[in-house]
């Protein structure tokens, strides 16, 4: 297993990486990315076992519910970023496609556990590379001005293939070791180009990263970006130009079929993962409106009472649906663990209907203290101090509680991180309508159909019964 500083030294590899117009050499290093390099570095030393075949957890394959949250339980113990985070998801993925793709080719499936097996012995982050330029959303990859805007096979040799193209807002691409490309969605005959998975090391020839990031700029005081300031990360808009591959990281080459497989099994894990934890941020939700009520000293009015008890009936369903999830779980041919996709999407889509609401009611329950309220050296300074502690104290919080709750509410859920944490929560994993498709796709329509004949008959029946009592 790496260290915290095995994994710094790791990522000055030769990487080309590039944010706010510039060659980042050294990430750990660099003003907006080493925050983000050090958490990640946490994230080792707190998983850190010196012993002999010792393995973060996140490589656990799970193969039924007591393993997979026994594997989350080992996960709690230590430190959590997003490259662990997009590992994680990206390996289930591969996993859970491994049996369908063995069955077009054998070797798929030799080459998906050989790879996992790589990254698990080598303790390394991947990159869920998914989403394509796509240019014109409603022409087809082969039908596009630019071939490019998909990545694509652009020749191949005896051993391997090259690949061309471009994936955008990859989380994490420029502080992980590999980059996992998969197909953004199903293709079609004559496509076949596009119908590639591959693993590709982020520093291979060819591949550059441009890096955007909601890290705050500048000097200031990590009390007023409480999580944006010391959990960031980077989102990498990732270039491949005739990068080379070669066969044994190869997962689907020109199979049009199965790029779905793939495509779906990545949605899958990356709703799954995503609302599999909406029930506590549900819950932290509730926590927050409720001392943002007590901060202002209205927790007591009735309209508040009512808007509470509407997040607190949002946030059970939240966890009834993370917990039918798991209830009605699958296996794979394999023997892993799959959460059912219909419960996961229907999270995922209720969770994403309300997020506006439950946003609205927290920043109504805090007012607009939440983006106005004094920043903490103001805050410190003894000129200052005696009136903004005076002006901002309100029993039962005392001044200091106030601004820390309104700092961490800004930051979460009104500035930079949070506008990013909401239009990702919303579209990753896929937007709303690829929510309803999968759920349609699952939903046992025909047994709903037979429920309502049944009681179609039943009424007619009832009806014929009462008619002839008239008689």
């Amino acid at each position: 297993m790496m260290t915290g500083e095995q994994y710094k030294a790791s990522l000055r590899d030769g990487r080309r990486t590039y944010l706010d117009g510039e060659r980042v050499t050294d990430p750990a290093n660099h003003p907006r990315l080493k925050v983000a390099v050090e958490r990640a570095a946490r994230v080792y030393d707190s998983f850190y076992d010196p012993r002999p075949g010792a393995f973060n957890p996140v490589y656990i394959m799970p193969k039924s519910v007591e393993e997979y949250e026994e594997r989350r339980a080992l996960l709690r113990k230590g430190e959590t970023d997003m490259t662990l985070g997009t590992t994680g998801v990206v390996l289930l993925a591969l996993a859970t496609s491994a049996p369908e793709l063995g069955h077009l080719k054998p070797e798929y499936r030799e080459r998906i556990y050989d790879y996992i097996e790589f990254v698990k012995a080598n303790d390394l982050r991947c990159a869920e590379v998914v989403t394509d330029a796509k240019g014109h959303r409603k022409l087809r990859p082969n039908q596009q001005d630019d071939p490019d805007f998909y990545v694509h096979v652009v020749d191949r040799t005896s051993e391997g293939v090259y690949i061309t193209g471009a994936k955008m807002h990859i989380s994490g691409a420029s502080l992980d070791h590999e980059l996992v490309v998969l197909p953004t969605k199903a293709m079609r005959p004559g496509e076949e180009a596009y119908a590639i998975a591959c693993a590709v090391p982020v520093n291979a020839p060819g591949v550059t990263i441009i890096d955007t990031t909601y890290a705050p700029y500048g000097d200031y005081d990590p009390r007023d970006y409480p999580v944006s300031g010391s959990r960031n990360c980077p989102e990498g808009f990732v270039v491949f130009d005739r990068v080379f591959v070669p066969y044994e990281r190869v997962f689907l080459d020109g199979e049009t079929s199965h790029a779905a497989v793939l495509a779906h099994s990545l949605g899958l894990w990356e709703r799954a993962e995503g609302t599999l934890h909406a029930a506590d941020d549900a819950d932290r939700m509730v926590g927050l409106a409720a001392l943002l009520a007590e901060a202002n000293g209205t927790a007591d009015q009735p309209h508040v009472k009512d808007r509470l008890a509407w997040l607190v009936v949002y946030a059970t369903m939240c966890r009834a649906a993370a917990e039918a999830a798991m209830l009605h779980a699958r296996k794979t041919e394999d023997g892993l663990l799959t959460p059912s996709p219909l419960y996961v999407s229907a999270l995922k889509y209720y969770r994403s209907e309300m997020m506006a609401k439950v946003l609205d009611i927290v920043h109504d329950m805090g007012g607009s203290l939440i983006v106005n309220a004094p920043r903490w050296r103001d805050f410190d300074n003894p000129e200052l101090h005696t009136a903004l502690a005076k002006a901002l104290g309100t029993e039962p919080l005392t001044a200091e509680e106030r601004l820390q709750l309104f700092s961490y509410v800004r930051d979460t859920t009104a500035d930079a991180y949070g506008g990013w944490s909401y239009v990702t929560g919303q579209l990753a994993g896929g937007g709303q309508h690829a929510q309803r498709l999968v759920a349609m796709r699952q939903y046992d329509l025909e047994r709903a159909k037979d429920l309502a004949r049944k009681v179609l008959k039943s009424a007619g029946r009832a009806e014929e019964g009462s008619a002839a009592g008239l008689v």
